[in-house]
């Protein structure tokens, strides 16, 4: 593997509103890292399949408390 490759830094431009980019800034802020290091850090964390089974998961957990909550909602 070819170290100084992989660890070369190459430049990107990305467009956001500056509602977007003052939520980015804060978090950044947050976790105190630069705003370049917690972009590098969110990509590297990123993982689709994860995300979908927390969306999956956040789902069962609305239906069941809708489920449960439903007869008491008509005691009222």
């Amino acid at each position: 593997m070819n170290f100084a490759h992989e660890n070369a830094t190459k430049r990107i431009i990305v467009l956001m509103t500056r509602t977007q980019k003052v939520r980015l800034e804060a978090k950044a802020g947050e976790a105190v890292l630069s705003v370049s290091e917690f972009v590098r850090r969110a990509v590297d964390a990123y993982d689709p399949e994860e995300m979908r089974q927390r969306e999956l998961l956040a789902a069962a957990f609305r239906n069941n408390a809708e489920r449960t909550s439903a007869p008491l909602d008509r005691q009222k």
